[in-house]
C-alpha cells in the first residue's frame, strides 16, 4: 500500500487489499492550529473499523473505538487558554499523527463573499487596502493563526480540504482576509489569548451556496432551495451558485471543529432579496447551529453604499432594512454599519480595518461581556409634537455628527407619503425633525438611498443605520 507520509494534512482514506484503513483526520487539524478554549473540543477522523483510537493533548488522554464505517470522534474536555506550543497526537495502534505547535484560545469562522475574501493586497479585482504596506510589514503575530480554505464547489459534502493552518506573518497575511485579520488582531490584543481565524469565503457568491440542506429544510419559504440542494449530483456542472455547493466544498469538512462563533460579510449578490434575506440568514444559521451542535454567535457587516448601476435607489435601503431585521429576530446576532468608511464608486472599499474592528466590538460586547460600545445609534421610537417628529435612538450616548454639521439624510412625509428633506436637530438621544413642506408629518426615513453616507454617530464614532418608520406602525 502506498501511504502519504505528511500527516498534517491527511486528505484521503486509503484502503489496502486486506481492508486496512489508514488513520486520517481532516485538514483543519494541522500544525500551528488553535483549539477553542472553555468548551468541548471534538477531534475526529477515520481508521480501520474497530480500531482503538487514542487522542492525547494537554494532559488529557481520550480513547474511542472506530465504527463499522471507520469513523471515530472524541471530545477533549474544556481547555484553558494557552500560548504554550503543545503537541496533539492521535494513534490507532498502527499509525500515529502528531500535530506540532498547537495553541489554545479563540477560534472564529470568517465567511462571506468578496469583501470578506479581500486580502490586504494580491487580487486583481480590488485595490490594495488602506495602508497595506505598513500593515503587512507589522503583521508579526505568532499567536494569531490563519486557515484559508481553498475555494471549491461540490455536489457532495467533502470530508477534507487542501488547506492548513499558518502562523500570521507579513508573508502569510498578504493573501488572507483583511477584515478577518483586523477582527482577530483586536481580539488577540484585547483578550490576550491566541486567536485562530478559519476563513471560508469566495468573491461574488450568494448566501444560498453556504447554507446546509438542513438549514433550507427548516424554513418553509425556502423549500425550493432545499430541493435543489438535494439534486446537485444531477447537475452537469457544479459551480459556486448552486445551493449548498460551498457548504459542501468549503464548510462541511470543518464541522464540528470547535469555534466560538462566526463573522460574515456578504449580501451584495443578494441585494434584491429584500426581507427574504432574513429567511435565508435564518436558514444559514439554523443549518450551521444544528451541525455544530450549539448556538454560535453570528456577527455581520451591513453592506456598504454603492452606485449599483441603474438599480432603483431604494433597493439597497430595503436590503439594509432586512439586515437590521436579522438582529431583531434571530438570537445571538449583531450587525455593524460602515456607511462612514464606504466608497460609493468602489464595491470593495479599501478601508477594511474599521469593519474588522467593529465586528470585534460586537464580539467583545455580546460574547465576551466586555464593557464596550459595539453599535451606532439604532432607531427606537417615533412620536409627534405639533408639526415636528421626534426620533429617539438607543445606543445614542453622545449623539453627534462626524462633520459638526446638522444631521443629514433625514426625510419626513405626510399622509400623502411624499417624502421631503427634513431639518434635523440633535436633542440628547433624539433627533427633532421638521420641514416647511410637510405640515403634518407622520413618517420618517433615514439614509434611504443607495448612495447615503450619513453623518450621524454616537460618542464611539459608530454610525447610525438606515431605517424608516411611521406613526401608524
Amino acid at each position: 500500500m502506498i501511504r502519504r507520509i505528511q500527516i498534517t494534512i491527511i486528505a484521503i482514506i486509503t484502503v489496502s487489499s486486506a481492508g486496512f484503513a489508514e488513520l486520517t483526520l481532516p485538514s483543519v487539524f494541522s500544525d500551528h492550529m488553535v483549539l477553542q478554549r472553555e468548551q468541548a473540543v471534538p477531534v475526529w477522523g477515520t481508521a480501520d473499523p474497530g480500531a482503538t483510537v487514542t487522542v492525547k493533548f494537554a494532559g488529557q488522554t481520550k480513547t474511542v473505538t472506530a465504527g463499522t464505517d471507520g469513523k471515530w470522534r472524541v471530545d477533549l474536555s474544556s481547555l484553558e487558554a494557552s500560548s504554550e506550543s503543545q503537541v496533539l497526537t492521535v494513534s490507532d495502534g498502527t499509525d500515529k499523527a502528531s500535530f506540532q505547535d498547537v495553541l489554545v484560545g479563540e477560534v472564529w469562522l470568517c465567511s462571506g463573499q468578496s469583501n470578506m475574501q479581500m486580502p490586504l493586497i494580491g487580487e486583481t479585482w480590488h485595490q490594495p487596502c488602506e495602508n497595506a504596506p505598513t500593515e503587512i510589514s507589522s503583521a508579526n503575530y505568532p499567536q494569531i493563526r490563519l486557515f484559508n480554505t481553498p475555494r471549491v464547489a461540490s455536489a457532495v459534502p467533502e470530508e477534507t480540504t487542501d488547506g492548513k493552518w499558518k502562523i500570521c506573518t507579513p508573508e502569510t497575511i498578504k493573501t488572507f482576509s483583511a477584515v478577518a485579520y483586523y477582527f482577530g488582531r483586536k481580539l488577540h490584543r484585547d483578550l490576550n489569548v491566541p486567536v485562530g481565524l478559519l476563513l471560508s469565503a469566495w468573491a461574488g457568491t450568494h448566501i444560498e451556496p453556504w447554507t446546509p440542506p438542513c438549514g433550507f429544510e427548516s424554513v418553509d419559504t425556502l423549500q425550493n432551495f432545499y430541493q435543489k440542494s438535494q439534486n446537485l449530483s444531477a447537475l452537469p456542472k457544479i459551480d459556486q451558485k448552486a445551493p449548498s455547493s460551498l457548504y459542501n466544498g468549503m464548510l462541511h469538512a470543518h464541522i464540528p471543529f470547535a469555534i466560538r462563533g462566526a463573522i460574515w460579510y456578504q449580501g451584495e449578490s443578494n441585494r434584491y432579496d429584500g426581507m427574504l434575506y432574513v429567511d435565508k440568514t435564518r436558514a444559514l444559521l439554523n443549518g450551521w447551529r444544528t451541525l455544530w451542535g450549539y448556538e454560535i454567535p453570528f456577527y455581520f457587516v451591513q453592506i456598504a453604499p454603492f452606485q449599483y448601476g441603474n438599480d432603483d435607489p431604494s433597493i439597497l435601503p430595503v436590503f439594509w432594512e432586512a439586515q437590521a431585521e436579522i438582529v431583531k429576530t434571530i438570537p445571538k446576532t449583531g450587525m455593524t454599519v460602515i456607511t462612514d468608511c464606504s466608497e460609493t464608486n468602489n464595491l470593495h472599499p479599501t478601508d477594511k480595518k474599521d469593519p474588522g474592528i467593529r465586528l470585534a466590538l460586537l464580539a467583545e460586547a455580546n460574547t465576551y461581556g466586555m464593557d464596550v460600545i459595539s453599535t451606532g445609534p439604532v432607531f427606537q421610537s417615533l412620536e409627534i409634537k405639533k408639526d415636528k417628529l421626534i426620533v429617539t435612538f438607543s445606543s445614542a450616548k453622545g449623539l453627534a455628527t462626524r462633520n459638526g454639521k446638522a444631521p443629514d439624510w433625514f426625510e419626513i412625509a405626510g399622509k400623502d407619503g411624499v417624502f421631503k428633506p427634513a431639518t434635523a436637530e440633535i436633542d440628547g438621544t433624539s433627533i427633532i425633525l421638521s420641514s416647511p413642506n410637510v405640515a403634518n408629518p407622520v413618517a420618517v426615513r433615514f439614509a434611504w438611498n443607495k448612495l447615503a453616507e450619513p453623518n450621524l454617530m454616537n460618542s464611539a464614532g459608530l454610525p447610525a443605520s438606515a431605517f424608516r418608520a411611521s406613526l401608524a406602525e
